[in-house]
């Protein structure tokens, strides 16, 4: 017995010994390595890939395995001759709804914009049609847009976010920062009340179209809507809008008596007001009555637009060798030609922006924030000439100019439409500020055709996050593969033009099968060796 202890003991204490031994080696390891003793503290906890906070984000690519910078080879050949640091960068965005940020709910919307329980059933309608919104990259933009079609009256349960981000869970997992182009808050949305379904890998726009369509097929949704990121929307809270943007087409209809009723609509707390969103269920429902071969109904243009699956089953979904620019063109010419209608059609209020309000708090009409906007990439400003007066920032002034509301045309709108309640009209007066500074955003970003998409270069940070990909790069890759999706379409059709139908003779089996009609009989010229048009 007293030799089994003393056994026993002498195991145990080897043990000890053992693991002594070996702390002292793994100490001595990690002081090698330049390793602090707080090592052990920021192992992460795994939890479905998350991490703990001042834990590892992952292996970023300006990172090696072993946690050190990575050193240029000594091989020989010369270091490379790097391009020259930007002179110019856009300013550290802002997350535009604070409220959310901080984790507290969302205030109600007006109550005259609260969508009706199962209001699908009134327009014969067995589902509620789903609104895709992509997203690739600008947080801030994305969230203006979820809210504005939420406070416009648009119930945010049938509202899905497509994060198009390619970096797999990162922004699920909370592993992205605000200035990371492809950062998206999943609590945030939620406390909205939207959905969001992510892509499996990062989609071109064609792309993407076919996997809205994908996802109508799985789900059993014949119609569904889609949304550009970059909209504003509001519903006709005021009645009438008269107002021409610079996205609008020309409204189409199917008689003068159609015509009067979606031009004239009643305001909020008048008898037949209706959102956005009601608005959308009667066009689709109207669309159903009167034709059976439709395939779009635009509200300025594609910035909105309700879909009909069959359609796009027809022509065999979108080219997804085009990726952006001449995709539509290639769409609808082979829809037209195939004899599908696609019209122009009105249902709100719709702004194609490229500035984000400074707090989204305005869309719920708190009247204690006056609506104002910020470019998050403005242009770069002039050096100032010396003995000239200081000029106000373009920006700025038609920020001015849209808060001198002319009180006389708004009192006018106001009396036309008949009285309101009180509180409807202190909201409608707030309204109408919110309508003029959408106005000018949408003029803001078509002021110039140079200037319209710089929105997408205003976050520029995120080195050292999982699937860190440079943005200037990211951005010069997105116009290459613009021009080559033209080319695509000039190559596909033999013709440069986006109409057609309306252009040429072709129907759709010329695909691929015709001559280009740039070229002449004049001699062609010699083909560069290298194969290169």
């Amino acid at each position: 017995m007293v030799r089994g202890i003393f056994s026993l003991r002498r195991g145990v204490t080897g043990i000890f010994v053992f693991i002594f031994f070996g702390l002292i080696i793994t100490a001595s390891y990690l002081l090698e390595e330049g390793q602090s003793s707080e090592f052990l503290k920021n192992l992460p906890i795994s939890n479905l890939g998350a991490t703990t906070p001042g834990g590892n984000k992952g292996n970023p690519g300006n990172v090696a395995a072993n946690g050190r910078p990575p050193k240029r080879p000594n091989n020989g050949h010369p270091a490379p001759k790097m391009k020259p640091v930007p002179t110019h960068v856009p300013p550290p965005i802002r997350d535009p709804f604070p409220l959310l940020e901080r984790g507290e709910r969302p205030p109600p919307i007006p109550s005259y914009n609260v969508p009706r329980h199962e209001m699908h059933h009134e327009y014969g309608l067995d589902y509620v049609p789903p609104l895709f919104i992509g997203f690739t990259r600008q947080w801030p933009m994305l969230l203006q847009c979820v809210v504005s079609y939420i406070t416009a009256g648009w119930p945010p349960e049938s509202i899905i976010v497509v994060e198009n981000t390619g970096v797999q869970f990162s922004n699920r997992q909370g592993k992205l920062s605000l200035q990371n182009p492809f950062y998206l808050n999943h609590a945030v949305l939620k406390r909205l009340g939207v959905t969001v379904l992510q892509t499996p890998v990062l989609l071109t726009f064609s792309q993407m179209q076919n996997f809205f369509l994908s996802e109508a097929h799985n789900r059993a949704w014949p119609y569904y809507f889609y949304s550009h990121q970059d909209s504003l929307v509001y519903s006709f809270e005021d009645g009438a809008d008269t107002v021409h943007r610079p996205g609008d087409r020309e409204f189409e209809f199917y008689d003068d008596d159609e015509k009067h009723d979606i031009m004239n609509p009643p305001a909020a707390g008048k008898k037949g007001y209706r959102t956005i969103y009601e608005n959308a269920l009667r066009e689709l429902n109207t669309t159903l009555d009167r034709e059976d071969h439709w395939a779009f109904r635009w509200f300025q243009y594609d910035h909105l637009t309700l879909v009909n699956r069959e359609a796009m089953d027809a022509v065999g979904g979108w080219d997804n060798l085009m990726p952006y620019y001449g995709s539509d063109c290639d769409m609808n010419a082979r829809l037209a030609m195939d004899g599908w209608t696609m019209k122009h059609r009105r249902i709100g209020i719709i702004n194609d922006v490229s500035t984000v309000l400074d707090d989204l708090i305005v869309l719920y009409r708190d009247k204690n924030v006056e609506p104002k906007w910020t470019d998050p990439n403005p242009p770069e400003e002039k050096p100032k000439e010396e003995g000239k007066a200081e000029e106000k920032p373009k920006q700025e002034e038609e920020q001015e100019a849209a808060a001198s509301t002319d009180e006389a045309a708004a009192a006018a709108a106001a009396a036309a439409a008949g009285a309101t309640s009180e509180a409807i009209e202190g909201s409608l007066s707030y309204f109408r500020k919110l309508v003029k500074t959408g106005n000018d955003m949408g003029k803001y970003k078509y002021r110039d055709d140079e200037w319209r998409n710089t929105w997408q270069l205003s976050q520029r940070g995120g080195q050292g996050e999982p699937y860190y990909y440079n943005s200037d790069g990211f951005a010069q890759s997105f116009w290459i593969l613009a021009e080559a999706g033209r080319e695509v379409y000039r190559q596909k059709w033999g013709h440069g033009g986006c109409d057609l139908v309306q252009e040429t003779a072709l129907i759709p089996s010329d695909a691929w099968l015709v001559e280009p009609d740039w070229i002449t009989d004049e001699p062609a010229a010699e083909k560069p060796k290298d194969g290169r048009r």
